[in-house]
């Protein structure tokens, strides 16, 4: 099994998996007090399935970008159960991948090609990355990255996608200001999702594609097999 875990915006959220099905699914929200609540609520999470840390194979945990506490907290936790656990292999995801595959169904209902991640860098702009969705029915990664993470304010939304040189209308936004971005962009497609923030679930479905399709790590930029956070600014991206 794989149990999932986010930390990167304002809620601590946790996803378990039973291969590529989703078994549960829940998130905190979390104060300054992150780092004393995330092991009592992970065991919480385990006992309410009826399962331990036995019974999982790996955990899957969302890298960042975003809170530089949260994701500092959730790797050192992590860092914590693997090493109490010898038999679960962890994977770190890029949590706008993550947020990019939370909304992978619904832009394929709408048939479009790209998807926008936009997480809150609490500095007045956001991180974001452009993914291509990939339509093919064989073993490769649903979503491609086709930019490194930026870092922009909301203004400056309609020019980065005339940059990256995509079609306005085969593009969903989903994440932060997700509502300001289409009041600025006339048909801007948003994501209707309830959620805008990265979430667990979706680290836990890339996590669990990788897995189930035996992607190795040096066959994508997504997945680390050693924790380490992805601290994005405009003058310095960590993505090595």
């Amino acid at each position: 099994m794989i149990i999932s875990i986010e930390t990167s915006t304002s809620d601590l959220s946790l996803t378990l998996l039973n291969e590529e099905t989703v078994v549960n699914n829940i998130s905190i929200p979390f104060d300054n007090k992150l780092s004393e609540i995330i092991v009592p609520t992970i065991k919480f999470f385990l006992k309410d399935n009826a399962i331990s840390f036995n019974d999982i194979s790996f955990l899957a945990v969302g890298c960042g970008p975003g809170s530089f506490t949260g994701i500092r907290a959730i790797i050192s936790t992590a860092l914590g159960i693997t090493i109490s656990n010898s038999q679960i292999k962890s994977i770190g995801i890029n949590s706008l991948a993550g947020l990019a595959m939370s909304a992978l169904y619904e832009a394929k209902i709408l048939k479009l090609k790209y998807i926008i991640s936009s997480i809150d860098s609490k500095k007045d702009d956001l991180f974001l990355q452009l993914f291509k969705i990939n339509n093919t029915k064989n073993k490769s990664l649903p979503i491609v990255a086709t930019s490194d993470i930026d870092t922009i304010k909301i203004e400056k939304l309609y020019n980065y996608i005339v940059v990256n040189d995509i079609n306005l209308k085969d593009v969903l936004f989903v994440g932060h200001q997700s509502n300001l971005a289409k009041k600025m962009i006339n048909n801007l497609n948003v994501s209707k999702n309830l959620i805008q923030n990265p979430d667990s679930l979706g680290i836990g479905k890339l996590a669990s594609f990788i897995i189930s399709n035996k992607i190795g790590v040096s066959k994508t930029i997504y997945e680390f097999d050693k924790l380490k956070p992805i601290y994005a600014r405009s003058a310095q991206i960590n993505l090595k």
